[in-house]
């Protein structure tokens, strides 16, 4: 009796080890792929739009490549990085009513980078090199000796200041042939250390590489200071004095 009653003591010490909120085992399908919410809302609508093989679009902000099944791999890579990254194409398949695979192709979203008008690229199938098959604008450069597929795009990204890998990229638009400086925290409210570049008529722009924190700044023409348009996020002081605020994580 004292043997059976140690046994269940036993028992019941090892059940009550199981930690209260394990993580429940999922139901269903077997190897049924986690759903994936890395990517924004707006990607994924876009990835559950494409149908099939098509010559590249644009959605909104983003451009879809397509590519035939077959590859062990496809790659693409862009001029815009100088074609140092390789970007993996992802597959997606088409299922009958009990989820059996009817067909697949592979396909990539670029979200588009701000400022482009056009994109080169090239397409890398098993590790070679190539153009893109489904896109039949294609540019050679006699001096490389290379060719590689072109695409025009629309840009919908709006010109505002925003941070970049190198700072903040800050912007002004307003009448061309001004001289728009820029202080904050960051100079102490000293707006003589830094003017904005004209880069073409009525915009205006400087990159100024700052570290991790946050940052209040107003833009001035002569002695008027104000607000950066392109930037909602804005402070005032005490004296009603209005700036805003860029903050670099």
């Amino acid at each position: 009796m004292k043997r059976f009653v140690k046994f269940l003591m036993i028992i019941l010490v090892l059940a009550g080890s199981t930690p209260v909120f394990a993580k429940a085992k999922p139901q269903g399908k077997k190897n049924a792929p986690a759903v994936d919410f890395k990517y924004p809302y707006e990607y994924r609508v876009v990835a559950n739009d494409i149908t099939g093989v098509d010559t590249p679009y644009q959605s909104d902000d983003y451009v879809v490549f397509t590519a035939e099944k077959g590859p062990r791999h496809i790659g693409i890579a862009f001029d815009f990085e100088d074609y140092k990254q390789i970007h993996s194409f992802m597959k997606k398949s088409r299922t009958d009513i009990d989820d059996n695979e009817i067909d697949s192709f592979y396909f990539y979203i670029l979200e588009l980078p701000k400022d482009i008008e056009s994109i080169s690229y090239r397409i890398i199938v098993d590790g070679i090199w190539t153009t893109d098959p489904t896109n039949e604008n294609k540019y050679y450069n006699p001096y490389t000796g290379i060719e590689v597929s072109t695409l025009d795009v629309k840009n919908y990204h709006k010109n505002e200041t925003s941070r970049t890998d190198a700072g903040v990229h800050f912007i002004y638009e307003g009448p061309s042939g001004q001289r728009i400086r820029i202080g904050g925290t960051f100079t102490n409210w000293d707006s003589w250390i830094y003017e904005l570049t004209e880069t073409k008529p009525g915009y205006y722009e400087i990159y100024i590489p700052l570290p991790r924190g946050t940052y209040y700044y107003s833009f001035y023409n002569g002695t008027k200071a104000f607000a950066d348009s392109t930037n909602p996020d804005r402070a005032w002081s005490n004296e009603g004095r209005e700036a805003s605020i860029i903050v670099v994580p």
